[in-house]
């Protein structure tokens, strides 16, 4: 297509010149750095070395250039060979050449209206030459990337380079791979193997380096145009081995360089302003596969060595502050971890009991006949909790009072008849009796459940049981004073070894979770108890000063402070001791 188009402006060129008999549209090779026709005019027309001369001049120079030229020495030229180039960008990307015939007309104005009209037509043939050669650097560049992942993922990059020297028209290639902070080769160019030690080797690894350091391409001989750079290792390359020419463009992957490539020219095959831009077009593209790649080569313990490296080099290199400040906190940190001191403290379930917790127990067999009180009830001392059925005792307590009267009433009249004998019989049968009653007094007071004193009833509901029948013992209510509460920790047996009687600590109940209530440890129960799969000591504490509110069976946790230790072994003294015994097991 764009052939077409170039055919079509050039033939309209020559037509509207007056005196063209042949023209050339020729264009900067990306691949080769050679000019190429893309049209000519007439058609049929062979190509013309001569044009193709002049066209290769104007080039050069950067400007139109026109030849002169008769068959018949020392006569006025009949004949006159024009080439102007046309840019695309900031380069030259190809030129316009053209055969003009004046046989009548004074060579110098002819020539110089052609100029002019070629120059005015040029910027419609720029454009299309820049479309182009956009569509062949497009082409170019996938196909190089299409030949990186088609190798396989352990492989070298060394067809990578053959097919980049082959299409640049390079004498070698060269792929090297950032490792400690160095450049080391990877592949080269129509070479399956190579000796790391070798001359060669050395120079082209410098010159990468000298590319990575800077983080820029690298030529020697410089380009025109170009930045300068420090390129004493390129110059050691080109001389040392013959090299026209040396150009490294650094690889990069994930904003930081990863590797180089650099491109050698023989003497006279100098790089063109096309192929250089190729050359960083593939650099970008090739850098983050090449870089996956070699990661995928390297063992885990590489990758590890190389982003300790990386961080190294990010610490220790210029930039990034940043990550200096914070690599300054993070030290900061660990030496306060390694060596402040800290309150180290125990942490346990806590539950809250009364001090002193008396039962409330059936004196009697009997059935119950009230329920006053429940668990969470406060009682006042004295007062009646419940009641069991009386009915049967105050019956015995009715027939044993008739019985006593009656035997008083015959005692009386023994004494009448003064019979001592049976006077005395009757007395021992008044005091029987006498007992019974106040047994039975003593069974009647028993019916009723009495608060010992005040207090919170603890546990018991009766209110659901109203007739059942319970047995002298039986254990129906359990009170607890309000001012006196022991709390029981149930530390783990990890930590048992570390509390003792008299160390302070703070208690955080669920029912207050925002205060903290002091403690002080007072008794340590020799006794384990196995529960919910883990093994717990019982240690009693005592509340350092009463608070309101509180109430038998409060949960929470509590927290015993034992000493002042370094927070490092605060923090990782538990799997210390588990990996410590865990190894004594598995020793033989």
């Amino acid at each position: 297509m764009a052939e077409d188009l170039a055919q079509s402006w050039l033939a309209l060129h020559c037509q509207t010149l007056a005196g063209a008999s042949q023209g050339l549209v020729l264009q900067s090779g990306h691949e080769q750095g050679r000019l190429s026709p893309i049209a000519r005019w007439p058609k049929t027309e062979a190509e013309a070395s001569d044009l193709v001369g002049v066209a290769r001049a104007a080039l050069a120079e950067g400007c139109a250039v026109v030849r002169a030229g008769d068959p018949r020495a020392g006569s006025t030229p009949c004949w006159s060979d024009i080439a102007l180039p046309f840019g695309v960008g900031s380069r030259f990307g190809g030129a316009v050449a053209i055969r003009l015939q004046h046989p009548d007309e004074s060579p110098d104005l002819a020539c110089k209206r052609a100029v002019d009209q070629l120059r005015s037509g040029t910027s419609w043939l720029e454009g299309l030459v820049r479309d182009a050669s956009a569509k062949d650097r497009l082409v170019a560049s996938l196909e190089v990337v299409a030949t990186a992942l088609e190798q396989d993922r352990l492989a070298s990059p060394a067809g990578v380079a053959t097919e980049l020297a082959a299409r640049l028209g390079c004498e070698r290639v060269a792929i090297g791979a950032s490792k400690r902070g160095r450049m080391r080769l990877e592949a080269l160019s129509n070479t399956a193997k190579f000796d790391a030690r070798s001359g060669l080797v050395r120079d082209l690894e410098a010159a990468m380096d000298e590319a990575a350091d800077q983080d820029a391409p690298v030529s020697h001989p410089p380009l025109r145009g170009d930045a300068p750079r420090v390129a004493m290792d390129h110059e050691t390359l080109c001389r040392n081995h013959g090299a026209g020419m040396a150009w490294t463009v650094p690889l990069g992957s994930g904003g930081r360089v990863t590797g180089a490539m650099t491109f050698e020219r023989s003497a006279g095959g100098g790089l063109d302003a096309a192929t250089i831009e190729l050359c960083t077009d593939f650099g970008a593209l090739l850098g983050p596969i090449l870089d996956l790649k070699r990661r995928a080569r390297e063992s885990w313990l590489e990758e590890a060595r190389e982003f300790l490296l990386r961080q190294m080099s990010r610490l220790y290199g210029p930039g990034d502050p940043h990550f200096k400040l914070a690599a300054i906190g993070c030290v900061a940190v660990l030496l306060l971890v390694c060596f402040a001191k800290g309150d180290y403290r125990i942490t346990a379930s806590a539950t809250l009991e009364g001090r002193v917790q008396r039962a409330i127990v059936a004196g009697i067999d009997g059935y119950i006949a009230e329920a006053n009180v429940r668990a969470g009830d406060l009682l006042k001392q004295g007062q009646i909790l419940g009641r069991l059925d009386d009915r049967d005792l105050l019956l015995e307590r009715r027939n044993g009072s008739g019985k006593l009267a009656q035997l008083r009433k015959e005692q009386g009249k023994a004494l009448y008849q003064h019979d001592r004998s049976e006077v005395n019989f009757l007395s021992a049968k008044i005091d029987q009796a006498t007992a019974e009653l106040e047994l039975l007094a003593a069974q009647l007071e028993r019916t009723r459940l009495v608060a010992p004193f005040d207090g919170i009833v603890v546990k018991g509901d009766l209110s659901q049981s109203l007739g059942s029948p319970v047995e002298r013992g039986e254990v129906l209510f359990e009170v607890a004073p309000l001012d006196g509460y022991r709390i029981i920790l149930e530390v783990d047996q990890r930590d048992i070894a570390e509390p003792a009687p008299g160390q302070r600590g703070q208690l955080a109940l669920a029912a207050l979770p925002g205060q903290t209530l002091p403690l002080t440890v007072e008794r340590i129960t020799p006794v384990s108890i196995a529960e919910d799969g883990r093994n717990y000591f019982r240690v009693e504490a005592h509340l350092d000063q009463p608070v309101p509110g509180l109430r038998p069976g409060m949960e929470g946790v509590a927290k015993i402070e034992v000493d002042r230790r370094r927070y490092l072994w605060i923090w990782t003294h538990s799997l210390t001791d588990w990996l410590r015994l865990l190894t004594w097991s598995w020793l033989p």
